[in-house]
């Protein structure tokens, strides 16, 4: 760490940083706004206003640079029921540090078995209470997504009274075994048969779980007073609507904060609450399969593979979308709420699921045991540029208002209270959510490849992933830091929260690097997110031929072509440097080799 002054903190030698780079990091460092200091990453260079790695600390305004949302989670002590009957906490979870099975559900209603992982996500995080008609009390994150009764997520923020959610329904039979009830069909089913069928661990003979010498007497239900024969003493025939714990009654704010925990289910994104409710995991993807090197044969197919499967290059859009994307369209629409995105970028829809250019790429690594990885960089294409561009003119023309004078007019700021302040809140939340669908529908694809390569079909891709990572770099959320609730925009940089995982891509042709966080104070918990570049694209355009990335991408599959030549590795800063530098940010647990390389124009 070097401290410049009090204002600016560094992790690389202020020397070390291009003169251009320099005069932005002491231009915003001058916003009113700012608070405290701003921490530049290891990777920085030269961006619009700010640099890229800049993390940018403001109170009562925000920077519109390159911004995003929060990660919804939910309090250590938030229990989850695992398919074996027993219940933990998401904090007992997260030390476990294993693999465990979970409930999850479709869109359908349809409850199946999951593998998840539990990890800590945010401290002193402010959070709300969800109150449902059972008197259970969820605490979590105000932005965290509960499942609707119909498949649709809301944020916990938004949910109203009366509002149904997807419940989960167990009991326990005669016997022994406990029961889950299906929500698309109303029926209860052996939940050990759900695991056989969900193919995670075979047949099961039975939970260790109590019987209940009840089970078989009959009850008056306490809604309507009918005989049942249930131990719960309520309905569970689907006909019936009044079974309790997935209606809300009231969602309340709370003055406490907390550490905030989830867990990552790669396969599904939801997970159920002991609560009886199911809610959204965690949102650069990473992705580890359960594939060896050698289990690749033929690289070039692989590649051309993922290129037909998915749009390289800016402008480019999907001729139809697949059911996948058109689901994830639907989702984002109902986000929406009516708001009609095409006045930012009439091709949205159509760019879902596509790369784009510049420095967006799709990987197949392996790590230091030789176990295949793939990873993607990408983001909120057309429409997320548009609406970056539509509010900083906005935050330009308030600065010209209320006569703001800046040492950087691209540093303009919209300040909390204002309407442009919440419409731009609004706008970079659908942008944000676009961005993660864009890239899980970018993955989904790249493992649909890679089962047809190893299985001759591409149905078998869930079966070939074992672990997934999403990170975001360009997004502003509220934190506790130094004592005080902030805005913290990171500008090309990863939250590194202590424990967190995340990703740090090198350039094409060298390596990326799989972390956990050392959570740093001074860098207000942050970490760089890739190499960052050394020169401008003319510049190694001028510099650089496509014998020389021929050159450097020895041994790696790639699409020749001299489009690609402003992308060789020399542009860009040497990654063992940025890593070595990051010492003080991340702990590395993964270091990534590539052997597929897929990029655009």
């Amino acid at each position: 760490m070097y401290q410049i002054n009090s204002k600016i903190i560094t992790f690389i030698p202020w020397e070390k940083i291009e003169e251009s780079a320099r005069k932005q990091i002491e231009n915003t460092s001058q916003v009113p706004c700012l608070f405290h200091h701003v921490a530049v990453m290891p990777d920085c260079h030269f961006g619009i206003g700010a640099t890229v790695g800049t993390v940018l600390p403001t109170i009562g305004a925000i920077v519109p640079a390159a911004v995003g949302v929060d990660i919804g989670c939910f309090t250590g002590d938030t229990l989850v029921p695992l398919i074996d009957g027993k219940s933990y906490s998401l904090k007992e979870l997260a030390e476990m540090d294993k693999e465990i099975i979970v409930y999850a559900c479709t869109a359908s209603g349809k409850v199946v078995a999951a593998k998840a992982t539990a990890k800590i996500t945010r401290t002193d995080a402010e959070i709300v209470k969800v109150i449902l008609d059972d008197g259970a009390e969820i605490r979590c994150t105000l932005e965290h997504r509960f499942m609707l009764r119909d498949g649709s997520f809301v944020e916990a923020k938004d949910l109203k009274a009366g509002e149904s959610l997807m419940p989960l329904y167990r009991e326990t039979d005669k016997d022994g075994y406990i029961l889950v009830q299906q929500n698309y069909s109303g029926r209860m089913q052996k939940a050990h048969w759900i695991v056989a069928r969900s193919g995670l661990l075979g047949k099961i003979p039975r939970f260790e779980y109590e019987r209940k010498e009840i089970a078989n007497r009959l009850y008056n239900c306490e809604t309507c007073g009918e005989k049942v024969k249930s131990g719960i003493g309520l309905h569970n025939n689907r006909r019936y609507s009044h079974r309790y714990n997935h209606k809300v009654v009231s969602v309340e704010s709370i003055i406490e904060r907390e550490d905030v925990y989830c867990l990552t289910v790669p396969e599904y994104h939801n997970f159920a609450l002991e609560a009886g409710v199911f809610v959204h995991n965690c949102g650069m993807i990473a992705v580890k399969t359960n594939l060896k090197r050698t289990d690749l044969k033929d690289l070039s197919s692989i590649r051309k593979g993922i290129e037909r499967r998915i749009p390289m290059s800016a402008g480019k859009f999907n001729q139809k979308l697949t059911k996948t994307a058109d689901e994830r369209i639907c989702a984002l629409k109902e986000l929406a709420e009516g708001k009609d995105y095409t006045t930012f970028d009439k091709h949205w829809e159509l760019s879902l699921g596509t790369l784009g250019g510049g420095n967006h790429f799709i990987e197949i690594c392996v790590d230091e045991e030789d176990i295949v990885w793939a990873t993607l960089h990408s983001g909120s294409r057309g429409v997320g540029n548009k609406i970056g561009n539509h509010y900083i003119k906005k935050a330009k023309a308030l600065m010209d208002k209320l006569r703001i004078t800046l040492p950087d007019k691209d540093l303009a700021y919209l300040p909390e209270g204002a309407k442009e302040f919440d419409d731009y809140i609004f706008d970079l939340h659908f942008a944000q959510m676009f961005a993660l669908a864009n890239r899980e529908e970018m993955m989904d694809r790249v493992l649909a490849e890679l089962s047809t390569a190893i299985f001759g079909v591409h149905t078998k891709a869930r079966e070939l992933e074992a672990e997934r990572i999403n990170c975001h770099h360009n997004f502003t959320q509220k934190e506790y830091h130094f004592d005080k609730n902030i805005w913290i925009t990171r500008k090309g940089a990863v939250q590194a929260k202590n424990g967190m995982s995340g990703m740090i891509p090198g350039s094409m042709g060298t390596r990326s690097y799989i972390f956990s966080g050392l959570g740093n104070k001074d860098s207000f918990e942050s970490s760089p997110h890739g190499a960052g570049r050394r020169m401008s694209r003319a510049q190694a355009r001028k510099e650089f031929s496509i014998a020389k990335l021929d050159e450097t991408m020895k041994g790696i599959e790639y699409r020749k072509s001299d489009v690609l030549i402003d992308e060789i590795p020399f542009a860009y800063k040497d990654i063992d440097e940025v890593m070595e530098y990051s010492k003080e940010l991340v702990k590395v647990e993964h270091t990534l080799k590539q052997i597929i390389n897929c990029k655009g124009d």
